[in-house]
């Protein structure tokens, strides 16, 4: 009886140990698996982070960037209106000269302009009253010395001028008109006039 006690002991303390162990074992494996999902669930977690933080920036990058071109934009747009102001300043001061100044000034364009001195002028209704016969008398005059033929007339054609005059003949046709001369030099006097204005 002794004999088959201390086998079921021997039995009991090997299934004890064998518990223990595999327990042991159990708890080892359970740590290192806990371990190694914390890990990674740290990496997840990182990454996720990363790509949030990357996300973030790149929303964050795409906003300013919006932002600034709206900026730039509208500061351009701010821009074109005061050089555009400065060209329309500039058309109104000379549609506004004073006569004598106004007439001083057509006189002279007249005499670059003309080719032969053979051509008919169009003037708006509003300035027939500064572009006389008496300014074309001397426009004549002054072709004649230079020896042309010393005979620009008023043309009977009617034309939606703002200031300035068409010289015409049977070939040829120049614009004088103000808008028409501002806005053929605008792109050479756009730059001097954005200097002029926004320089610092």
């Amino acid at each position: 009886m002794q004999g088959i006690a201390k086998i079921k002991e021997k039995i009991f303390e090997e299934a004890a140990e064998q518990k223990k162990r595999i327990i042991e074992n159990a708890k080892k494996e359970a740590t290192e698996i806990l371990e190694k999902a914390g890990k990674q669930a740290a990496q997840l977690k990182a990454d996720a982070e990363e790509k949030a933080k990357k996300a973030a920036g790149e929303e964050k990058r795409k906003i300013l960037s919006i932002a600034e071109l709206e900026e730039r934009k509208r500061y351009l747009e701010a821009k074109q209106d005061l050089i555009n102001e400065a060209f329309v300043r500039a058309e109104n001061k000379l549609l506004n000269l004073e006569p004598e100044k106004y007439r001083d000034l057509v006189y002279h364009m007249i005499l670059a302009a003309t080719v032969d001195g053979n051509e008919e002028i169009v003037v708006s209704e509003d300035d027939k009253g500064k572009i006389t016969h008496e300014l074309l008398a001397k426009v004549n005059e002054a072709l004649k010395r230079q020896g042309k033929a010393g005979n620009i007339r008023f043309s009977g054609e009617k034309r939606t001028i703002k200031g300035g005059f068409i010289l015409k003949s049977a070939t040829v046709e120049v614009n004088c008109t103000f808008d028409y001369l501002l806005k053929a030099q605008r792109e050479e006097l756009e730059t001097e006039v954005a200097r002029i204005l926004f320089e610092e």
